[in-house]
């Protein structure tokens, strides 16, 4: 999807120095946002609503007490259930909102990054329809993902309770299982907000980099402690954006350089927050 070619404009500005486009680096606050989307969607899971109603006879109690599933508790977790249904309609309408000011945000910073590095100006150019299809995916990925975290949740709870009413647990403990199921679907939902946030800033990088007919990256590694060795040792190479393949500095072809998996690239794997920063050879005597 080439929609104009930034290295012709840049030839046409007089610039014949390699250029290097400043990363755009996603922020907490956004990261925040999205995982307060998706922190809505557990608040049916509560304990003191799945529990009303739990009454269970302390152990040592006659047997003759036949303990079949929990009506009140099957039902209260159903109810949970279908509120969870209906909020993950709502995450879904706040998450396209969401991805909207995502990619007024990133075509803002993409805009003032060429600027610095090239002097040009691409306010005129860029749309919001340029990104479309990649906020689709990003929308129906995590309408996947938190409908995963709330059947994870789910799945927890209703054993809590049941578990519960086999082996006649007070209803202390059975809360104290409910809280701990809550805490880890609420972890797991802010892990999933900060890597998506990540994710859908890398994607946009993409985008944007191959709508400008720019064919080559350099490697900016993240600087994170455990990084990753070989991310880390990727850093400052440049690379072909449609082949993953190592070039040298002009863009030509290398022998033996490093290639990068198609599922490697920044910001791809899990809480990977590498990026990929558009390069333009400009001393090359033709762009890949």
């Amino acid at each position: 999807m080439v929609a104009f070619n930034l290295v012709t404009m840049a030839r046409q500005k007089g610039i014949r120095r390699n250029v290097t486009v400043r990363p755009i680096q996603p922020t907490q606050a956004n990261a925040d946002d999205l995982a307060a989307l998706y922190l809505a969607v557990l608040k049916p899971w509560s304990a003191n609503a799945i529990l009303a109603g739990y009454d269970q006879p302390a152990k040592g109690v006659s047997d003759s007490l036949t303990l079949d599933a929990p009506s009140d508790q099957t039902q209260a977790i159903a109810e949970a259930q279908r509120e969870s249904t209906r909020l993950i309609g709502e995450f879904t309408a706040g998450l396209s909102r969401w991805a909207v000011r995502i990619e007024q945000w990133h075509r803002k910073k993409w805009i003032a990054a060429v600027d610095a590095a090239t002097d040009i100006d691409l306010t005129p150019i860029l749309t919001d329809g340029d990104t479309a299809e990649t906020l689709a995916v990003f929308i129906d990925r995590n309408v996947a993902l938190v409908s995963d975290v709330t059947a994870q949740v789910r799945g927890r709870i209703a054993d809590a309770v049941y578990r519960g009413y086999q082996e006649r647990l007070p209803a202390r403990e059975v809360a104290k299982s409910i809280s701990d199921a809550t805490g880890l679907a609420r972890a797991r939902s802010i892990r999933i907000a900060s890597d998506q946030n990540s994710k859908i800033s890398a994607a946009l990088d993409r985008v944007r980099r191959d709508q400008a007919g720019v064919a080559l990256f350099k490697y900016r590694h993240s600087g994170k402690l455990h990084a990753r060795p070989w991310h880390k040792a990727r850093d400052g190479k440049i690379y072909d954006s449609a082949t993953g393949k190592q070039v040298d500095t002009d863009g030509s072809a290398m022998s033996g350089g490093d290639v990068i998996a198609a599922d490697d690239r920044p910001g791809m794997p899990p809480f990977c927050g590498c990026r990929e920063q558009a390069y333009l050879a400009m001393m090359a005597e033709s762009q890949n």
